[in-house]
């Protein structure tokens, strides 16, 4: 006869919850060995034990996600930035589905700017697999440990953003703040000194940058094609 599952109540579900933000295992323990060991934990996930971490893509979803719901809430769209741009639209009369394509990707830039931040990941781990080969993690693990600390600096984002409108150095701060982490996190996980960390982190944004704007150009290519074909 089949197992059925058990019956599923409040008990369960908090159980459940618990779990989830288990210090030992889960999403506390990640967070938690990410800000203090980033390369021990992401070398154990990746060559010893994957059970104790969150993955890293459940990890990703859940950071962004919540990224992107709280900057819905407390960053405004800048309207006057968005009249000039679109002044200077229509003084080259571009057509109003150009215009509503600027529209949505200027919106997108200040409001899910955390899920285009996402589309760089594929350009990162291109740049540090190429940059960091001697020590020797395939494509593939360079794109775990990019997610790993990309979604840890959104913890880090996360936190700063109810700050962020009240003082406008707080962004500065909290930009030095992620860009340090991830300095930090490198030094740790490739095993680099700080400057040799420094010039080869600062060149694989280089290189991710680049790839990211092809990716880019190619989308906004097929969405101008798709809009003059309607």
């Amino acid at each position: 006869m089949e197992h059925l599952p058990e019956r599923i109540t409040f008990r369960r579900i908090v159980e459940e919850l618990l779990e989830v933000i288990n210090l030992e295992r889960g999403l506390g323990h990640t967070i938690r060995e990410l800000a203090l060991r980033p390369g021990q934990a992401i070398r154990i996930y990746l060559f010893e034990n994957r059970k104790r971490m969150v993955k890293p893509f459940t990890f990703l979803v859940l950071t962004v996600t919540l990224a992107t719901f709280i900057s819905m809430r407390f960053l405004p769209i800048d309207e006057t930035a968005w009249q000039a741009i679109e002044a200077d639209l229509q003084a080259e009369q571009l057509s109003a589905d150009m215009i509503a394509l600027a529209r949505w990707f200027f919106t997108a830039t200040q409001k899910y700017f955390n899920l285009l931040f996402v589309s760089s990941l594929p350009g990162l781990a291109i740049g540090t697999f190429l940059l960091f080969r001697e020590k020797g993690y395939n494509l593939a693990e360079h794109l775990v440990i990019n997610t790993y600390i990309f979604g840890f600096q959104t913890m880090l984002y996360i936190l700063a953003v109810p700050f962020l409108t009240r003082q406008s150095w707080m962004a500065i701060l909290a930009s030095i703040l992620m860009a340090g982490y991830t300095l930090f996190a490198f030094t740790r996980v490739f095993e680099q000194g700080f400057w040799k960390a420094l010039g080869k982190s600062v060149l694989a944004y280089m290189i991710s940058q680049a790839v990211t704007s092809i990716l880019l150009l190619l989308t906004g290519l097929f969405a101008w094609l798709w809009l003059s074909l309607q």
